[in-house]
């Protein structure tokens, strides 16, 4: 079963990001108060942005640009402008120049709704929902700097809805609008609505999901391995509240699941060290899920500035392209 930590009742939900050459900007640091009082997507999307920076990214695909891959022999009909004629001199045969080529990047950026989401442990702190709407759009405007393609979906037991990647002037606050007030799902099948994603998306995509994660390890390794085979990316960003993590509890309290609706009554106090513990090991099991099928996963809380993870996975990333 997905393991799922307990929500106090008494706790009341609050209503890239990209991955070669990047530079930090010269800008103030990120105070998450001040981000959780930027009321809107679009501010808050636009603060993370500026805070990150946003660098250019290259291809693994050959071509006639600038950055050199390889050589390769002649071939009638090839453009003798690209004939290497000092290799020609020493060796007396024609090989052409291959480069890099830089083409648009496909990225779907996929935030699960699903009730757990809403969670948020203090008033004024960002929900998981909203921190990871805020990283989602922030990831958009970057994309969109960049004049790469960029989609969304909304998931959780299912793909609900779903914005297919384009690099049209419009599709910023399409995604946008698509985020900004997403409708609340009723479970969580991560597997499943990832496996729906997937017949729907063009082919090598670099897909985002911003998720708590609550699903078993084990079912989410075939869409993963599915992922890896259709030569798709992946950048997990598994989002937890500080209070799920730390589990801070002392008095006896009655506990509820979000989603199911069932309810608990426990002693933190004489459950906390194995709860840390199973927690703990179920972040562990879904990030090396990712991992041992060479994708990038984030541990993110929603009381810390997500910008240090970033750059790390953005400076992680650009060293593997």
């Amino acid at each position: 079963m997905a393991f799922r930590p307990p929500t106090p009742v008494v706790s009341e939900p609050m209503p890239l990001l990209r991955r070669i050459g990047y530079a930090p900007p010269p800008v103030r640091p990120l105070d998450m108060a001040e981000l959780s009082a930027l009321g809107t997507l679009p501010l808050r999307a636009r603060r993370l942005a500026d805070a990150l920076g946003i660098g250019g990214h290259a291809s693994r695909r050959k071509g006639a640009s600038i950055e050199f891959a390889d050589y390769r022999d002649y071939q009638p009909g090839d453009d003798l402008r690209r004939v290497d004629w000092r290799l020609y001199a020493r060796t007396d045969r024609l090989h052409l120049r291959e480069a890099h080529e830089e083409t648009p990047l496909r990225v779907v950026l996929l935030l699960d709704v699903s009730p757990s989401m809403a969670y948020a442990s203090q008033p004024g702190r960002l929900s998981k929902l909203d921190y990871a709407r805020a990283l989602l759009g922030a990831l958009a405007l970057l994309v969109r700097r960049q004049r790469d393609a960029c989609g969304a979906g909304l998931i959780s037991d299912d793909l609900a809805k779903w914005l297919p990647p384009s690099r049209s002037l419009v599709r910023l606050r399409s995604v946008w609008g698509l985020l900004d007030t997403p409708p609340p799902g009723q479970t969580t099948a991560l597997a499943h609505a990832l496996h729906t994603v997937l017949e729907v998306a063009p082919r090598r995509c670099l897909f985002v999901v911003a998720s708590d994660f609550y699903e078993d390890p084990a079912a989410l390794s075939p869409v993963i391995q599915r992922l890896r085979h259709e030569r798709h990316d992946l950048l997990a960003l598994q989002i937890a509240d500080p209070v799920e993590v730390d589990f801070p509890f002392d008095d006896p309290s009655l506990f509820l699941d979000t989603e199911t609706g069932a309810d608990l009554i426990l002693d933190p106090a004489a459950q906390a060290t194995a709860y840390r513990e199973r927690f703990s090991a179920h972040r562990a099991a879904v990030t090396a899920t990712c991992r041992d099928h060479g994708f990038d996963a984030l541990a993110l809380r929603t009381d810390e500035p997500p910008l240090d993870a970033l750059r790390a996975c953005l400076a992680h990333r650009a060293g593997q392209r």
